[in-house]
């Protein structure tokens, strides 16, 4: 019989137990460089939250690496539940790990968190992996905690205006300073064209496209830190996939 994925298993059980549940949130956090063995099959990895974010005692959590060198890296871990709370620290025994590979410091542990009262546009989506990105002076467009307590459509627009202004300033000066990366996109809506053509006449309609992408593809971003212009260039020059809605 074909394996259900634990992390749809978590997501059918703890969200969508009433037909018309609509309350919670899949969200992932980074676990800790604490962890330790609880038996030979079990370990304990520990979370620091902030203020206003509550995981409550027994709740499921599914554990995944990230990416680092290939799509293998981010796989399933395990799996747990929460066993203690103290103050900031919430501590998970996670076991089940069959992927073989061992559980680190920045492994994403996902969980259901309730819903809040914000905007739930793109932003706060691309936020539920635990990415953040940042314009190409490694400031962060958003923070990934903060984000679910307050936004707003006003937000997420003047953030997006935000993206499109990066990447074309982006695209603007490796254009004059190191034009020999204006490579040709050889497949896609863009083909024909070269990529950093394509980011100095960037809009918010290819910004948008490109968000989907990342909320659809979240393995090769979750949980860590990416100069949008990158991304963005890199998506390109493979054709700038799309997401079929």
């Amino acid at each position: 019989m074909k394996r259900i994925p634990v992390i749809a298993f978590l997501f059918t059980t703890t969200v969508c137990s009433a037909q018309k549940d609509t309350t919670k949130w899949l969200r992932a956090f980074p676990i800790t460089n604490y962890s330790i063995d609880l038996n030979d099959s079990t370990k304990v990895v520990q979370l620091q939250l902030p203020e206003g974010h509550l995981i409550k005692d027994k709740q499921i959590g599914v554990l995944y690496g990230v990416y680092k060198n290939s799509k293998d890296d981010a796989v399933e871990k395990g799996y747990g539940r929460c066993y203690l709370i103290k103050g900031d620290y919430h501590y998970f025994t996670i076991g089940n790990n069959k992927s073989g590979m061992p559980i680190e410091e920045g492994d994403l542990l996902y969980t259901a968190m309730s819903k809040t009262n914000i905007y739930y546009g793109q932003l706060p989506q691309i936020a539920t992996h635990f990415i953040r990105l940042l314009n190409v002076y490694d400031e962060p467009f958003f923070d990934r905690y903060t984000i679910f307590l307050r936004w707003t459509p006003d937000d997420e627009k003047k953030v997006i205006d935000s993206l499109v202004a990066d990447i074309k300033f982006t695209g603007g000066y490796f254009l004059n300073e190191a034009p020999s990366m204006n490579v040709l996109i050889k497949t896609g809506d863009y083909k024909e064209n070269k990529v950093l053509d394509v980011m100095t006449n960037c809009n918010s309609a290819a910004v948008t496209a490109f968000l989907d992408y990342v909320i659809a593809r979240p393995r090769l971003y979750a949980g860590k830190e990416w100069k949008v212009s990158e991304i963005f260039a890199t998506w390109l020059s493979e054709g700038a996939p799309k997401v079929v809605k």
